[in-house]
């Protein structure tokens, strides 16, 4: 014999209306989790488009900052907008430099080899992983503290005197970006470099700018 609730047409439908709601939120879960697998999987898929309408070309220049496990990344990241002017500079366009860097005569370089007196790299994700080497030689007896890495660029990298004054201005411009960057999306662009080695080949300056 059947429960009242079952002999209740009414109350049939709305069982059976929340079931239905159940199981295509269900299904909707297992596709979209497959999609974004698969998205990630693919060796083919390009970058552009794994990013498209999601990522700026300023969270993509600081997620490989954070990538290369460079110290202070907020101050490198907002060098890297000054220098290249929001990656705008003919120094960047020609050189793919993010940072105005000068062919190095003493330390390891990534670069190809100097042009118009600054470094040229392969793309502009070799000019981060110089940076990287850069600040592991500066750093080879001791690590600086953040103030001290602030006299140092005040001093000694920039020519400009107010360089410091408008790399913290920048640092304070992105907060958004620099405290707030989408995590998911940085997990994502960290496993798609794992799957794809020639990274250079697939992101070039018109790509980002």
């Amino acid at each position: 014999m059947l429960p009242f609730y079952l002999k209740n047409n009414n109350m049939n439908k709305i069982i059976i209306s929340l079931i239905l709601i159940l199981t295509i939120d269900i299904a909707i879960e297992v596709l979209t989790t497959n999609y974004i697998k698969n998205e990630i999987d693919s060796e083919s898929i390009e970058l552009v488009s794994l990013f498209y309408n999601k990522i700026s070309k300023e969270e993509l220049v600081y997620f490989e900052i954070l990538s290369q496990n460079i110290e202070y990344p907020d101050i490198v990241f907002a060098q890297a907008i000054l220098e290249s002017g929001y990656m705008s500079s003919t120094i960047y366009l020609e050189n793919n430099n993010l940072f105005g860097m000068r062919f190095p005569e003493r330390r390891p370089t990534v670069a190809l080899y100097p042009n118009k007196g600054y470094s040229l790299y392969e793309c502009w994700i070799k000019s981060i992983e110089d940076y990287k080497i850069f600040q592991d030689f500066l750093f080879r007896k001791r690590k600086k503290t953040r103030d001290e890495y602030f006299d140092y660029l005040s001093r000694l990298y920039a020519e400009d005197s107010n360089y410091v004054f408008f790399v913290k201005k920048i640092i304070n411009e992105n907060k958004n970006i620099l405290l707030y960057y989408d995590k998911k999306i940085y997990i994502k662009y960290i496993k798609y470099k794992k799957k794809n080695t020639n990274l250079c080949e697939k992101i070039k300056p018109q790509n980002i700018v």
